[in-house]
């Protein structure tokens, strides 16, 4: 909490100013300055294009990936891809930060934004080979339900920024959130459930899809069934 003296950070429209937000800020200082690896998007964030260097024809996004565990294993599985990982919370999104910069691997970045915002607004036609959206707060109260990723609004966001043959990689320890995904992208004209791209990645190995994330590794030590679903954008 800012001191009486201190001026109280600007609004940011872009961001929703709830409680489970200022938890998530809430992590140690850090001894190490993130530098490039980390863009702080405020209220009129770079496009995708300006954030990604070029001559990459594989991009691909995690929408919140907290701590940054799956885009850090994911630059080191697949050195031909850039990561994004677009984390609302700062805090978190500076310490994913520092721990790429770490890594030594120059093929992903961590930008502060909305993630369902930056995907309608910053990312162009067809511009994404995947989307990666794990363990999402499922907003279980009815005021928050327009919180979620997955509203009904968020269908043709996706259909539009991936391309042709990608894919849409959703993960969750919520039955009931992970029902509700599962009908909504099932039904999808744009969309068609992969079970075979499912279990590629899961052999695959960790960074490729799914693994690892800090709530999977949780959720697991706590015997919790996890849902793990891939959907492939149809042809256009």
């Amino acid at each position: 909490m800012a001191e009486p003296d201190e001026p109280r950070p600007a609004h940011n429209p872009r961001m929703h100013q709830g409680g489970k937000l200022s938890f998530r800020s809430r992590v140690q200082e850090l001894e190490e300055d993130p530098g490039e690896f980390l863009v702080l998007g405020g209220k009129n964030p770079p496009a995708l294009h300006e954030l990604v260097p070029a001559g990459w024809d594989d991009i691909e996004i995690e929408i919140g990936p907290g701590k940054g565990a799956f885009v850090v294993a994911a630059t080191e599985a697949k050195p031909d891809t850039f990561l994004l990982g677009i984390e609302a919370a700062s805090g978190y999104a500076e310490l994913a930060a520092v721990k790429l910069k770490q890594s030594g691997r120059d093929n992903g970045l961590f930008l502060v934004d909305n993630g369902k915002l930056y995907l309608q607004d910053r990312v162009d036609d067809s511009d994404l080979a995947a989307v990666h959206v794990y363990f999402p707060d499922p907003w279980p109260k009815r005021r928050h339900a327009g919180r979620r990723f997955f509203t009904d609004d968020v269908l043709p966001v996706l259909a539009r920024a991936i391309r042709d043959h990608g894919f849409l990689y959703f993960a969750s320890d919520n039955a009931a959130y992970a029902g509700q995904v599962a009908r909504v992208m099932g039904s999808a004209v744009d969309f068609v459930r992969d079970v075979d791209e499912e279990a590629r990645v899961l052999a695959a190995g960790p960074g490729h899809a799914f693994t690892p994330t800090n709530f999977e590794r949780k959720y697991i030590e706590q015997g919790r069934v996890i849902r793990r679903y891939a959907f492939r954008r149809l042809p256009r």
